[in-house]
């Protein structure tokens, strides 16, 4: 974590941003479906536009030589926050991000669900990985 932090102060030395915000995402093993984790921090301006840095791992179903890692994977989009009652019970906050990888294209990640394939990192061959993402640092 500490290369990754490293790595997006040298990205972003002279940018203002309003938030930082630490995520992290834990794949659970359920039969059929592809899964991820990942972590990683991004940025937050007063537009909730945000800019980052993760480390992604995925592994299609049933294909236990099938992890790849893609890491300090340069991330940007923009994130939305769900009150309590308009979604679910919960307020949660979506992130909506496009990757600069190879093979991954976006990663839609539900941060504060509390369901274990809420969130999607989806490829270029459009396989779809499934995980469940919370904040872990947040920072103004």
């Amino acid at each position: 974590m500490k290369n990754l932090v490293l790595t997006f102060a040298l990205i972003l030395p002279f940018s203002v941003f309003a938030e930082t915000i630490n995520f992290q995402c834990t794949s659970v093993e359920l039969d059929g479906v592809h899964k991820f984790d990942a972590h990683g921090i991004v940025s937050v301006d007063d537009a909730k536009n945000v800019e980052g840095i993760a480390n992604v791992m995925t592994q299609k179903a049933g294909a236990v030589h099938s992890s790849q890692t893609f890491d300090d994977v340069h991330v940007t989009g923009y994130i939305r926050h769900f009150k309590a009652g308009e979604v679910t019970k919960n307020a949660f906050d979506q992130l909506v991000l496009k990757t600069d990888a190879d093979y991954l294209k976006t990663l839609n990640l539900l941060l504060g669900i509390n369901e274990a394939i809420a969130s999607r990192a989806l490829s270029i061959d459009n396989f779809s990985y499934r995980s469940n993402c919370k904040i872990t640092e947040r920072f103004n």
